[in-house]
């Protein structure tokens, strides 16, 4: 009767016991992760709200110098201020300037500031090393030997779309950017080959560290699919990245990361509290 008890006792606080187990060190990871997801969503819905206005007011034809966008906190809560960049010359002697400038708060334009050609001020600081950062931070990755998933391996000369997120910078300057292996579509997200690019104070030297390394891709039907729905992938670090709950806040459902003997829930841009795996998946 006691062993049986004991077995019984096992199986049904397997899940718990499981969650029980997880280090510290894997929460508060689980935890940075969520920070930093949140920062990537703000980064990410206040440029692409300043360039679909800024595409608006111009027409849909930004011009040659035309190079993204930048976002940082402005200083008041809640509150974004996101920069058009433009850029004349090349390498060394390029030169950052805002085509135009935006505050941003709520998910709404407050305030909008387009300069006229020849009238473009020059980046500086904090918003000059984003900018280049902008740019180097794909070339850093395959400088370095990175790859990415290119969905095309048969072709002679494969593509690859990126998408980079640029995070403001840390109190002593120095900030990271997310090179996203795309294309990221509407029905169609890639789980990896993502990076994060670690920038100097001045957006020049990028020290490149692969952050998923799978070439899997979620995919569902137009049709919306049951919320219930869970996506189960694996990592082989100690908790999901800031990648995984980035993604998940693109997703119609649930990611279920698996790390080692846990499984994490995922969804809308939060981390639950971690469960034993039902059915582990390949780590990436």
């Amino acid at each position: 009767m006691i062993r049986t008890f004991a077995l019984a006792a096992a199986l049904t606080l397997s899940a718990p016991a499981a969650a029980q187990d997880v280090p510290p060190e894997a929460r508060d990871a689980a935890r940075q992760a969520q920070e930093i997801a949140t920062l990537m969503a703000d980064v990410q819905g206040a440029t692409a709200l300043a360039q679909r206005q800024y595409f608006g007011m111009v027409g849909g034809a930004p011009g040659e110098s035309f190079q993204g966008a930048i976002a940082l906190p402005s200083g008041e809560e809640g509150v974004w201020r996101a920069v058009i960049v433009g850029q004349s010359g090349e390498g060394a002697e390029a030169v950052q300037y805002a085509l135009a400038e935006y505050e941003i708060a709520d998910g709404a334009i407050r305030s909008e500031t387009i300069h006229l050609p020849g009238d473009t001020p020059p980046l500086s600081g904090s918003e000059s090393a984003l900018a280049q950062a902008r740019g180097f931070a794909p070339r850093a990755v395959i400088a370095a030997g990175g790859t990415f998933c290119t969905g095309e391996e048969e072709s002679e000369s494969p593509s690859v779309t990126f998408a980079t997120i640029v995070l403001p910078p840390r109190p002593d300057g120095t900030f990271d950017a997310y090179v996203l292996n795309g294309p990221i579509e509407a029905n169609a997200i890639p789980l990896g080959r993502h990076y994060r690019v670690g920038f100097d104070q001045f957006g020049l030297d990028g020290e490149p560290e692969l952050v998923t390394d799978t070439c899997e891709v979620i995919s569902w039907s137009g049709a919306e699919p049951n919320p219930a729905t869970t996506y189960a992938t694996a990592h082989d670090g100690a908790a999901p990245t800031p990648v995984h709950v980035f993604l998940s806040t693109l997703l119609p459902f649930g990611l279920a990361v698996t790390t080692g003997d846990v499984t994490w829930p995922v969804a809308d841009g939060a981390i639950a509290e971690p469960q034993a795996p039902a059915n582990p998946a390949p780590a990436g």
